[in-house]
């Protein structure tokens, strides 16, 4: 009856020490995620602007690229909605 109690011990310890390892392994990736994640979002704003100010530099090919961009968007939209 020893044993048992000794290896159910044993068992619960390493259990223990398991889900430790995984809540530390957890908030690690969260934590990446989140570097990542302000990351990505400092380079698409980045990027925005950088586009905000090659369309007031050129407003006439920025409206052709907007016009275009609705139009695909429109007829896919039409397409979807014929089915």
């Amino acid at each position: 009856m020893t044993d048992f109690k000794a290896k159910e011990e044993e068992i619960k310890d390493t259990l223990l020490r398991e889900k430790e390892e995984l809540k530390k392994t957890y908030y690690e990736i969260v934590d990446k995620l989140k570097k990542e994640g302000d990351k990505l979002q400092g380079d698409i704003q980045k990027e925005y602007e950088n586009a905000r100010k090659y369309v007031k530099q050129h407003p006439e090919t920025g409206l052709g690229i907007a016009l275009a961009g609705g139009l695909l968007i429109g007829f896919a939209i039409a397409k979807i909605l014929s089915r």
